[in-house]
This record gives structure tokens, sequence and C-alpha cells, in this order.
């Protein structure tokens, strides 16, 4: 499945340099993963057993700058889930979909989030994701 989440830049997205911050970036990417979460249900079941994900990795290829008043469409899918970690992509395009001003890939794991250990995805989460990856 592939969530899409649009935003219309304002001024304060943006830097002295008149484009959006790589900071601001991150903003919205994260913005669009928590919609992507919701809209799949997963939101409410790791709060059924107290679990979080956390980013351990992440890389971010800027292919072109995005300045004010422009819109830009973020699209968020599952791309890889193993045993205990999973990966989100993320394309960010400018105004009418021609062009990509940047591609992420965020590599995730599972938390329990009393203790901060990383466990194993599995149960109804791993159903749930496996249902909605995107190969």
């Amino acid at each position: 499945m592939i969530h899409e989440t649009n935003y219309s830049i304002r001024t304060f997205h943006t830097d002295g340099f008149g484009h959006v911050n790589n900071s601001r970036h991150l903003e919205l990417l994260e913005e669009a993963r928590w919609q992507y979460a919701e809209s799949i249900g997963l939101v409410s079941k790791l709060a059924e057993r107290n679990l979080g994900f956390i980013i351990v990795d992440l890389r971010i290829r800027f292919r072109i700058p995005v300045f004010e008043g422009e819109q830009v469409k973020v699209t968020t899918c599952l791309k890889t889930l193993g045993s205990a970690s999973g990966e989100v992509e993320q394309l960010m395009y400018k105004n009418d979909e021609s062009k990509v001003a940047l591609k992420s890939l965020f590599h995730f794991v599972l938390i329990d989030r009393d203790s901060g250990d990383s466990i194993p995805i599995d149960g109804g989460i791993r159903e749930l994701l496996t249902g909605v990856i995107e190969l």
C-alpha cells in the first residue's frame, strides 16, 4: 500500500537560501510516516502492547530544491520486512509529480517502550505489515 501526504510549503519550512531546509524535510517525512501508520491501523496496534518503532538508519538523496509556495506530495510505503527490522521508502514529488525532489529509505526496529529493548516483529503487527508491503 502506498500512502500519499500533500503539503503546501510555507515560509517557515525554508531557510536563508529560500529552499526547504534539510531538517524540515525530516519533519515532513516523519509526519507522512505517522499518517501512513495511522491509515493502516498500526498506531493503535502498537499502543495496545506499549510498543513503538524507532529509526535506526536513514538515507536521503536530495535531488532538486523545494521552494516556498510549491506543492509537494510524499509517498510512503513499506518495502521490506525482516524478523526484527523493516524498511520504509518515501519519495517527495514537486508540483506536477514529474520531478522527484528527494528519495529516502528509513530502517526501523520494533521496541518495547517499557524496557527500550528491540523485539521481534511478530503476531498481529507482523500480519498487519505483511498485508501492506509494496514489492
